[in-house]
Order: C-alpha cells, then sequence, then structure tokens
C-alpha cells in the first residue's frame, strides 16, 4: 500500500512538472503594432493640387492648399492642435480655414462646432438631443471590411445627422511628392455623411454626401476625392446647408520639411 502510495505521488509531481514546462513553453502574445497614419505633432507644411470635378469626371484646376499644425490649444477641457488650411486660387485670392485634431494610437478625432445644428430641430425635440462633440475620422487597427461610426446627431433615437466610415483597403499612391521619393502606399476611407431635415407636417427632407480619404502611414492624408461639403464637415466645420457643395480632388504634390 506504501508503495502504491508513493507510486500516485510521484505521478502526480511527474504531471504537474509536465503541466509547468508546458504553459512556460508557451510563446507571449505579441504585441499589436499600430501604424501612425497621421503625424503629431507635425512640423512639415504639405502642399495639394485641388480640382473640381465634372459631372463627366473631367479635372479643373483651382488652386494650391498649404496645409501646416500650430501648437495645442484646449477646447472644452482637451487639448488639440490647431490644424490650419490655406487655399490660393489659381485665378487669385484665397481662404483660410483652421481646425482642431488630436489623435491617439486608437483614432483620429477633429473637434466639430455644433453651435449651428439647433436650427435643424425644432425647439419641442431641442431636450432629447444626443450629439458627439469630436468626428472619429481614423479608427485603428485597420481590418478587411471595417466601418465604424464617424459621427453621429440623434433627437431620441431618430438620426439627424449620421457620418460612417468604411475601410477600403490599401491602394498605390501614383501622384509623384516632391520631398518624399518612393512609393507610397495608401489606406482608402469613405465617408457618407447623411442629414434628415425634420419639417412639421411634411416629409423629412434627406441629403447625402461622400467622399474618399486616402491616408498613408507617417504622411497622413494623401489624397481627398468627393463632396466639398463632406470635407468641410469631416474638419469640424460648422454645419451650412446654404454652403455650396461640388465635386473636388485634393492630391499631396509636395512636403516641405
Amino acid at each position: 500500500m506504501k508503495f502504491g502510495k508513493n507510486l500516485i505521488l510521484f505521478t502526480l509531481l511527474l504531471s504537474m512538472l509536465f503541466l509547468t514546462s508546458c504553459k512556460e513553453s508557451i510563446d507571449p502574445p505579441k504585441p499589436e503594432v499600430i501604424k501612425n497614419y497621421f503625424t503629431l505633432p507635425n512640423n512639415a507644411v504639405n502642399k495639394y493640387l485641388v480640382d473640381s470635378v465634372s459631372t463627366g469626371n473631367e479635372y479643373f484646376p483651382i488652386g494650391i492648399k498649404t496645409v501646416l499644425w500650430g501648437p495645442e490649444v484646449v477646447t472644452a477641457g482637451t487639448p488639440y492642435y490647431a490644424q490650419i488650411e490655406q487655399l490660393d486660387y489659381a485665378d487669385g485670392g484665397g481662404t483660410l480655414q483652421r481646425m482642431k485634431v488630436r489623435k491617439t494610437e486608437r483614432g483620429l478625432y477633429y473637434y466639430l462646432d455644433t453651435t449651428g445644428f439647433s436650427a435643424l430641430i425644432p425647439d419641442t425635440a431641442k431636450p432629447f438631443i444626443q450629439i458627439d462633440r469630436e468626428i472619429t475620422a481614423i479608427s485603428l487597427p485597420f481590418f478587411a471590411g471595417q466601418s465604424w461610426s464617424a459621427f453621429k446627431f440623434n433627437v431620441v433615437i431618430i438620426p439627424i445627422i449620421n457620418c460612417t466610415a468604411n475601410y477600403l483597403g490599401s491602394v498605390t499612391y501614383d501622384q509623384t511628392i516632391q520631398g518624399h521619393p518612393g512609393t507610397v502606399t495608401a489606406e482608402r476611407i469613405k465617408y457618407t455623411l447623411s442629414i434628415t431635415i425634420p419639417t412639421p407636417g411634411q416629409p423629412a427632407v434627406n441629403i447625402q454626401y461622400t467622399g474618399e480619404v486616402w491616408y498613408a502611414e507617417n504622411l497622413g492624408v494623401v489624397k481627398k476625392e468627393g463632396d466639398y461639403f463632406l470635407f468641410q464637415f469631416l474638419g469640424g466645420s460648422e454645419v451650412d446647408l446654404l454652403m455650396p457643395n461640388y465635386h473636388v480632388r485634393e492630391r499631396l504634390n509636395e512636403i516641405i520639411k
């Protein structure tokens, strides 16, 4: 009996040693690599060729857009970097737009001015508003079939403004970039902005805008093509339904460091 008990104990010890050695041989999970698709802080100056696009897919030069980034600013308790965009028209004149942007390892976010949204709904519904403060331009890591809510503005459960993003995969950016030699691979994101305007006693008015933005690792935005209204919205501009809309294309042409 004593020999049998010792044999059982010896067998249990061997089993424990075997299980322990197996456990120790398992490799720990590798940390997930999150790529950088938008560098902040950024001391570079990016220049883009800007074209309008006709219904027949003909491109007409508008001008050159210069994009640079300033120091951090705190808005609503959150630090953002200032993003300044200067568009110089080919026939003279220009426009200036200031944005507020921040990033984390998991995403890229633009602060949105929502002061004009109240005009879209009647006063009786305003206590029931649910609204995002930021636009989620990027959600990382990218994967096949990925989609996310970039922005939502609901009254109870009724969507008034809804912006969704869909990852479409990788593509080669074929425009030569001065200051950055070599081939550039970009990630395509399609955005769809839907706006519903309730009208008392009448059917709601539905408006939709679409466009693509291409992001390249360590370069940021290399291309935009789609509705001008959508891109203004994605940059955090106040929603103005009277803003003219047209099809536009922007291509990164030069990086100055």
